[in-house]
């Protein structure tokens, strides 16, 4: 049996996520000034692409706490 072909690879490329244009918002949930917004963006060679949006509020979407010590 002759082994299938493998398809072509791109070239490796270095990626970084980051967030920006962060800041303090009003939730319309918990009615207080406790959400954090803001974009992610990619960092490439070729510049900068905004990939999405993200908020998290610190009353509504508290962090999971650790059970292991």
């Amino acid at each position: 049996m002759t082994p299938r072909p493998t398809e072509p690879r791109p070239a490796e490329v270095e990626v970084t996520a980051a967030a920006a244009n962060v800041s303090a918002e009003w939730c319309s949930t918990c009615k207080a000034y406790t959400l954090l917004a803001g974009e992610i963006v990619l960092l490439t060679r070729d510049g900068v692409a905004t990939v999405g949006y993200w908020a998290w509020c610190e009353t509504c979407d508290p962090p999971e706490v650790s059970l292991a010590g």
